[in-house]
């Protein structure tokens, strides 16, 4: 009995310690942490091993890989889709063996990276002389690509038809009997290409032809010192660009020195020279074509002789007429777009129509009494073509300051050109916050836009309009643009027709005040309380006629006038009072060299040693009502006479 009762206990010992026995601590190793696939057919091998069964799962969609299970140590291969994208792309290879929770659970995550297709040349282009040749380029990548040679380029060759990763090309030319040849090698990878040009130069060059001259013709006599040449385009039997070499000389062998002077003028077929050219003088011109191989052929040579006439050079100003009283003048500017070199000579077009224009402009009071108070410029532009740009008829001009019609009479040019060039005239140069550009515009139309801006610059835009009818000609333009809005800073009096009858609005209103406080118009007003209103001080004075004439600024109602007629409605020749006032306190302050900014702020401060004084005005103002009321005749409708568009109004921040 005690020998069965041994044995039990050993047997319950021996089970006891059998139930206590733990299972083995979970081992899971993985070759690597990261792993860097390629962006085509990429594959690559992990190895596993583990004590346990083990489990791979990945968070993306482009990934597989065999075996995803195993027991024990495993090789799983890893195979991703092409990346055809432009970018590299990550995802999660993650795994683990027993249950999450469990005694045995373990977890190993493996980085994968796959690298987008990229692929690089180290030049663009190779260029071979004429004979036969080899030359090379490297392809930088890390993809594989082919080499794909143009179509018809039989004469290149390629050591290379295809390739993976970075590779060194070369690229055999055969010998060219013939001209100028391109052809092109494309690198194909993963749907994309990279091309590198290939150029081989030609066997023989043939020069261009030589240039048939135009004008001055031949032996021709008396001509203006303003010198304009012009010639034919040179053919060229290898279609290369032809760029132009103009001599100009005193002798016939054209030799160098001071007595020949080279223009190079790439493109184009005519030039005009920057100097005047010696009075009674034989010159001679030739043209020498040049192509893109320094190939050059020589025109005729030609003669001509000047005669005593100068004109303007492209640039240049010359002093219409200068200030006599003041300390300062008044500066004016008188400016073309549109002439054309002959239109420069001395008394020709451009010096009728600036002319023309200076004596519009002081024709009427009160410029024309305080005429003396002045200083005038005439500014040469040369355009390539006569007139200007209509882009509501379909024209297309080449003008020094691009001048557009728009349609209607509305107008724009190119500003910063008209400014760019207004300020080579040393005297005006940093003035132009006080200095009226004229641009008058060689084309013959009614139209006409003045172009101002919150500081004081003002460019009025003045077509030479011959029309007679009315009060549609050049000068009435001149003095609506340019004494009216341009130097008078005046608002329009006029009465649209979209606006007939309406009030004037709230926005409307808003803009009319802000401008007010910058020193502009003068000449309407929002009330038409004579205690409050702008010109109370004409109101009742001897002589004028000055009252609140509802209607202005484009509206019927709620806007107020001084007179009845005005240049401001109709580009009549006549400025009401207020305008007038307004005309001569400028003129006299700038005179006594009163800076612009103390009057065209809004500063309502009286302003120190002021030159105006009101009894002075009235003393020296000669024409101080308008007799004429065309305004109200039957030969006048406001509504269907054709007004001048409204000024452009920038403001300066």
């Amino acid at each position: 009995m005690k020998l069965i009762k041994n044995i039990l206990i050993i047997g319950l010992v021996l089970l006891s310690l059998s139930s206590c026995k733990k299972d083995p601590p979970p081992v899971l190793t993985i070759s690597v942490q990261n792993l860097s696939l390629g962006n085509i057919s990429p594959s690559e091998t992990i190895s596993v091993e583990s004590n346990y069964p083990w489990k791979l799962t990945c968070d993306a969609s482009w990934i597989s890989f065999t075996p995803s299970t195993g027991d024990g140590n495993a090789t799983v291969t890893i195979t991703a889709q092409d990346n055809l994208t432009e970018d590299e792309r990550n995802a999660n290879l993650i795994f683990t063996i027993g249950k999450e929770g469990s005694s045995t659970f373990l977890r190993k995550v493996v980085r994968a990276t796959q690298s987008f297709p990229q692929l690089n040349l180290d030049i663009e282009l190779l260029s071979f002389e004429k004979d036969n040749s080899t030359k090379s380029f490297t392809v930088n990548s890390n993809t594989s690509w082919s080499v794909e040679v143009s179509s018809g380029a039989s004469w290149i060759t390629s050591n290379k038809t295809s390739g993976t990763g970075n590779s060194q090309i070369s690229v055999t030319a055969s010998a060219n009997t013939g001209g100028d040849r391109t052809a092109e090698i494309k690198l194909n990878y993963a749907g994309k290409y990279k091309a590198l040009r290939i150029l081989q130069k030609r066997a023989v060059n043939n020069p261009p032809q030589a240039p048939v001259m135009l004008s001055p013709v031949n032996n021709a006599s008396n001509l203006s010192r303003l010198a304009h040449f012009r010639w034919e385009k040179s053919a060229d039997l290898d279609n290369d660009q032809v760029k132009y070499e103009l001599q100009v000389s005193e002798v016939s062998t054209f030799t160098e020195g001071a007595q020949t002077s080279t223009f190079q003028t790439d493109t184009l077929l005519q030039y005009y020279s920057p100097v005047l050219l010696k009075e009674n003088t034989t010159y001679y011109w030739r043209v020498i074509a040049i192509d893109s191989y320094n190939e050059r052929t020589v025109s005729s040579s030609y003669n001509f002789t000047t005669g005593t006439q100068g004109g303007y050079i492209n640039g240049e100003y010359r002093i219409a007429f200068s200030n006599s009283a003041g300390t300062y003048p008044n500066e004016l500017v008188f400016t073309g777009d549109g002439y054309v070199i002959g239109d420069f000579v001395d008394g020709g077009k451009f010096d009728q129509d600036m002319n023309e224009g200076i004596e519009a402009f002081f024709s009427v009071e009160p410029y024309k009494s305080y005429r003396k108070y002045f200083k005038v410029y005439k500014l040469a532009a040369y355009s390539e073509d006569s007139g200007v740009t209509q882009t509501d008829i379909g024209i297309i001009k080449n003008t020094a300051f691009n001048t557009i019609f728009k349609g209607g009479s509305s107008m724009e040019a190119n500003d910063e050109r008209v400014f760019e060039m207004v300020e080579t005239i040393p005297e005006v140069r940093g003035k132009l916050t006080n200095t009226l550009v004229v641009l008058v515009v060689n084309q013959d139309r009614y139209a006409g836009t003045c172009w101002m801006w919150s500081d004081g610059k003002a460019i009025a835009i003045s077509p030479t309009s011959r029309d007679e009818r009315s009060t549609y000609h050049y000068r009435n333009i001149i003095n609506h643009e340019a004494g009216g809005h341009g130097f008078g800073r005046l608002a329009d009096e006029y009465i649209t027709s979209v606006n007939k009858d309406k009030s004037i609005t709230d926005t409307e209103k808003s803009s009319l005040q802000n401008w007010v406080k910058w020193g502009f118009y003068p000449n309407v007003d929002l009330t038409s309380d004579f205690n409050n209103i702008k010109w109370k001080h004409f109101i009742g004075k001897d002589g004028y006629a000055v009252g609140a004439i509802e209607g202005g600024y484009y509206f019927t109602y709620g806007v107020w006038r001084p007179e009845t007629a005005s240049c401001m409605i109709d580009n009549r020749q006549y400025y009401n009072a207020p305008s007038r006032e307004q005309m001569v306190k400028r003129i006299l302050r700038t005179a006594a060299g009163v800076r612009v900014s103390d009057y065209l702020n809004g500063n309502i401060t009286p302003i120190q040693n002021d030159p105006y004084t009101l009894d002075e005005f009235v003393r020296l103002d000669v024409k101080k009502t308008e007799a004429s009321t065309l305004f109200y005749t039957k030969s006048f409708n406001p509504l269907t006479f054709r007004q001048l568009a409204p000024p452009v109004m920038i403001e300066v921040r």
